[in-house]
């Protein structure tokens, strides 16, 4: 990958728009990107980042990228052109933000983040131009990715190349490096492959198991079975164990002979009690057929003797049956002359209830005056009945007139109000107009008022910041020269030391000689006048101690400095922010731009409430003057109607006066002519009623006596005494032919052959023969059940033994498997002696990716430090209680000029950032390999060389240098001086009050 230009605007300290030309910068291959603290050198490489990703290194939210420099009209924007996998392609991106919003006069709109990728190509003539090929996050998150090979996390570890991260990783813990290995390599998946290995060893187990407790089941279920079949038997054979394939199939094949051996001796037993079932059955059914007979026989005699007596009444009961049959056609007619009777009663009744209801005078008149009558009363209620409409009119103008009463009354008062307000809304509309153009005034001032008390407030913070900072950063001089006076001593003393004790190293080399044993530096074996230790010679471990103690100090030393400089920044960026103004001072600031601020506020809170009350009142006043002018046209028509409706009814009032005729209204009027209209055409029908049934109860009367003597009755009372009920009739019609029917039936039973000769036998005893019955039922039964049992007892066995043979044949494969499964779980959890190393799978991973690691930054160590210090990796095992995840993960550093090997945390400074930077190369080549394998044409390396004496920065340097060849392009982020001497391509970023600068340096402007 390689980068060309870099625009930015409104962009962390940038406020205006920035570009970057990479292509001019990297001529040389290498150069600086440099500036003052705060300046703004690390947010050029969290540009490319968010450009790249929409996001920042680490886990800074995007809606702070935006600068606070910048008007709140400007847009941030960030803009890449690049080139990667064969392609050159172009990608902006905007995050989410709030601006102005321009709908309404206060507020802030939100815009939401935004990205552009675009593809460079050439027309047919020749000419560059950029294609779009996305406008969508997730579309730009996948070509991007496509074109470098690597992700977010990866592209700020081997790009990037943060020194800072790196030296934490080379001094921590095992548990710490797996985090970061396995983010950038992304082992999770051999995480997740020994967590499928475990998962499939348990469930080949537990199939293992279930077909081990279906075939223990099934087993037992045969043992059951064959107890059931053989309780007393001692012999049954005893079930093997349930892992013994070979012996279960034998037992269950035994156990079927034995059952299919009793099932045939229980369907013998079965045959034989049928046979004497049915014997016996045959014996009953005779016996019970001989005593039927006989009872049948004794019966009939019994019932002869109880006829004959029933028979003595018979002639009397069939004449009153005769009488009663001849009186049943007179029925019908005595019945219609009861009816006839009781309808001429009842119709004399209502006529005269009905005559009661008339006045005295119409009581006693006949059928044809109360007709008359009855007629005038009609054609007076339909003269009434077309008066009525009238009399509803004149009620419906009484109530008009009432309305336009009220209507005129409401006017009125209506149009006394309306001119009562119209005369007091001149002023009223110039209070209302002068205080909405305040609150204009107050609502355009709050968005200044807001930033200065924002400014007000970051000075002040920041001089609070510089004030406390100022204190801890004399006490850091302090201790920075304390422990400088201190290393210069210790280091004086371990010189020293070592001076004195190289001085007398011939002494302590003779008192090392023994008699006869060859000397270390001569060889000869004789010495014959060993030199002396001196007084107060130093020993090996006098120096060691000493030398210890050297380092001790100068790591106390460099972590004072580190401080010192830490703070030094901190401060420089807080007077940078709040300049030489005092805190009281900002405070009094800060305090009145908030008093004004608020006062502002609550002067334009009331805006919108202002502006639609005098809206609302200018409304008011068109409304009024319309309604003023209405009233005044309400109020001419109402007096207009009320004239003309009071002369209507006074004329429609004497017209209805006579029509009532003393009644209150032409309705209770026509209600009296109704009633009494209705009484009359009532006293009428119950007069034509009363005729009627005087008709029909004589002709009732002479129809009955001509029926009765036709029927043989002298006369109608004769026939009336003869009447019986159907019933009663049909009942001794009944008793007379049922009396036959048994006379019959009697006689044939006692003249039949079979009853008369079963008589004459002795007598059945059906009893005996049923108990013999039973007993054969009981026999039949208990065969029957015990060959049922037997025959359900082959079945299952039958059944049971296929299914065990079935699983046990399957039972091999599952032991296999279960076998093969656990046995590469164990291997890759770590928890079988196969594996040697006693590590997890995904930390053997880890562990070579490590190995890699240190073998590729060691290229590079040995030459930044003179081949001195080599990286060794470590595959011990660390305490803990996740030990083994741990393993292969250790980092040592070896130096060669002594041999010994020592912990990373025992490093210098400078030595520190050296293998920083080796790690940090190191991990690029590998993780760069691992993604994608393409070469990386840029990087970044950020900070860390003021840590380096003379002689190392120029190691650095010469692999540095090295970094540059195959077209590779190297940008250092630094503000040392000696960087500056040295690389002459530069892009220097420069902090001002109103945002940072970036300009590009050549050989002349430095």
């Amino acid at each position: 990958m390689h980068l060309h230009h870099l625009t930015v605007q409104a962009f962390g300290p940038f406020a205006r728009t920035e570009t970057v030309d990479f292509d001019a910068l990297a001529g040389n291959g290498l150069f600086l990107l440099r500036g003052d603290t705060g300046a703004g050198k690390t947010s050029v490489l969290d540009a490319v980042c968010f450009a790249l990703y929409g996001t920042v290194p680490g886990i800074r939210p995007t809606h702070r990228l935006r600068s606070d420099h910048a008007p709140t009209t400007t847009r941030t924007v960030v803009t890449l052109d690049f080139s990667s996998a064969g392609r050159r392609l172009k990608i902006t991106r905007t995050p989410k933000q709030e601006r102005p919003s321009t709908r309404a006069r206060t507020g802030f709109a939100t815009d939401e983040a935004t990205v552009q990728l675009h593809r460079h190509t050439r027309t047919a003539d020749g000419h560059d131009q950029w294609d779009p090929l996305c406008a969508n996050h997730q579309d730009a998150a996948r070509e991007i990715e496509a074109a470098l090979g690597l992700n977010k996390e990866q592209f700020c570890q081997v790009v990037l190349l943060p020194q800072g991260d790196f030296a934490k990783f080379l001094r921590s813990d095992a548990k710490d490096r797996a985090g970061l290995l396995r983010r950038l390599f992304g082992t999770g998946r051999f995480q997740d492959l020994q967590t499928w290995l475990t998962t499939r060893s348990k469930d080949t187990r537990k199939h293992l198991d279930e077909a081990l407790t279906e075939i223990r089941q099934l087993a037992e279920r045969i043992d059951q079975e064959t107890h059931t079949l053989h309780p007393q038997d001692g012999d049954t054979p005893t079930r093997p164990a349930t892992d013994d394939p070979a012996a279960i199939l034998t037992w269950t094949q035994q156990l079927l002979t034995r059952s299919q051996t009793a099932h045939a001796t229980a369907q013998a037993d079965a045959a034989h009690s049928d046979d004497e079932h049915g014997e016996a059955k045959s014996n009953h059914e005779k016996a019970v057929d001989l005593a039927t007979r006989q009872a049948r026989h004794r019966d009939a005699h019994a019932r002869r003797t109880a006829l004959d007596d029933e028979a003595a009444g018979h002639s009397q009961l069939r004449e009153e049956l005769d009488r009663g049959r001849s009186a049943q056609a007179v029925r019908p007619l005595l019945d219609g002359l009861d009816r006839a009777a009781a309808a001429l009663k009842t119709a004399r009744a209502g006529e005269h209830q009905a005559r009661a209801l008339l006045t005295p005078e119409h009581q006693k008149e006949d059928l044809h005056h109360l007709g008359t009558h009855l007629e005038r009363r009609h054609a007076e209620r339909g003269r009434i009945e077309a008066l009525i409409p009238d009399e509803q009119l004149h009620t419906q103008r009484g109530i008009q007139l009432e309305d336009l009463a009220t209507k005129e009354q409401q006017a009125l008062a209506d149009l006394d109000d309306a001119e009562t307000w119209l005369a007091a809304w001149p002023a009223e509309e110039s209070r209302h107009t002068s205080a909405v153009d305040a609150m204009n005034r107050a609502t355009d001032s709050i968005a200044h008022l807001e930033q200065t008390v924002r400014d007000a407030t970051t000075r002040h913070e920041a001089a609070l910041l510089r004030d406390s900072l100022a204190a801890h950063l004399t006490a850091a001089a302090d201790e920075k020269a304390a422990r400088a006076t201190e290393a210069l001593q210790a280091k004086q003393e371990w010189l020293d030391l070592r001076e004195r004790r190289l001085d007398g190293m011939a002494g302590e080399l003779a008192a090392q000689l023994t008699s006869g044993m060859p000397c270390t530096v001569c060889g000869s074996p004789e010495h014959p006048a060993p030199a002396r230790p001196r007084a107060g010679q130093p020993t090996r471990e006098d120096e060691s101690k000493a030398r210890i103690l050297h380092e001790q100090t100068g790591q106390a030393l460099t972590k004072a400095d580190r401080e010192h400089a830490e703070l030094a920044e901190q401060h420089a960026m807080a007077i940078g922010s709040a300049g030489t103004t005092t805190a009281a001072e900002l405070a009094t600031t800060l305090k009145n731009a908030r008093t004004a601020y608020r006062e502002a506020c609550d002067t334009a809170a009331g805006l919108s409430a202002a502006r639609d009350e005098l809206a609302r009142l200018r409304t008011e006043h068109d409304t009024r003057t319309q309604l003023r002018q209405e009233v005044r046209d309400l109020l001419t028509e109402c007096q207009t109607r009320s004239r003309a409706m009071a002369q209507q009814q006074a004329e429609t009032a004497r017209t209805l006066e006579d029509a009532r005729a003393g009644h209150t209204s032409l309705p209770a009027r026509l209600t009296d002519l109704t009633r009494t209209a209705e009484r009359l055409d009532h006293a009428i029908t119950a007069a034509q009623t009363t005729a009627a049934a005087g008709t029909a109860h004589h002709d009732a009367l002479t129809a009955a006596d001509q029926a009765a003597r036709s029927a043989g009755f002298t006369t109608r009372d004769d026939a009336a005494a003869a009447l019986r009920t159907p019933a009663l009739l049909q009942q001794w019609a009944d008793d007379l032919e049922q009396w036959g029917k048994k006379d019959a039936i009697v006689t044939s039973i006692l003249t039949d052959p079979g009853l008369v000769e079963a008589s004459l036998q002795p007598a059945a005893d059906p009893t005996a023969a049923a108990h013999a019955l039973q007993q054969a039922e009981a026999r039949l039964k208990d065969t029957a059940g015990a060959f049922r049992r037997a025959e359900e007892r082959v079945t299952a066995l039958t059944d049971l033994a296929a299914g065990i043979e079935a699983r046990l044949a399957g039972l091999e494969p599952l032991q296999q498997s279960h076998r093969l499964a656990d046995r590469l779980a164990s291997i890759a959890s770590a928890n079988s002696a196969a594996n040697t190393l006693s590590m997890e799978l995904e930390a053997y991973v880890l562990a070579a990716r490590l190995e890699e690691i240190a073998a590729a930054a060691n290229t590079r160590l040995q030459n930044m430090t003179s081949e001195r210090y080599l990286l060794v990796h470590s595959d011990g095992k660390e305490a803990g209680r996740r030990g083994r995840l741990k393993n292969g993960l250790g980092l040592r550093v070896l130096d060669t000029w002594t041999g010994t090997e020592r912990e990373t945390s025992t490093l210098s400074g400078g030595e520190t950032f050296t293998a920083s930077l080796a790690l940090a190369l190191g991990l690029a080549d590998v993780v760069t390999q691992e993604a994608s394998g393409r070469p990386l044409g840029t990087l970044f390396i950020d900070e860390g060389f003021g840590t380096l004496d003379e002689q190392n920065l120029q190691d650095v340097m010469d692999v540095l240098d090295q970094l540059r060849a195959g077209n590779r392009t190297v940008g250092i982020v630094s503000h040392v001086p000696e960087l500056s001497r040295r690389i002459p391509s530069q892009l220097n970023v420069r902090k001002h009050r109103d945002g940072s600068t970036l300009r590009p340096l050549t050989g002349a402007d430095l």
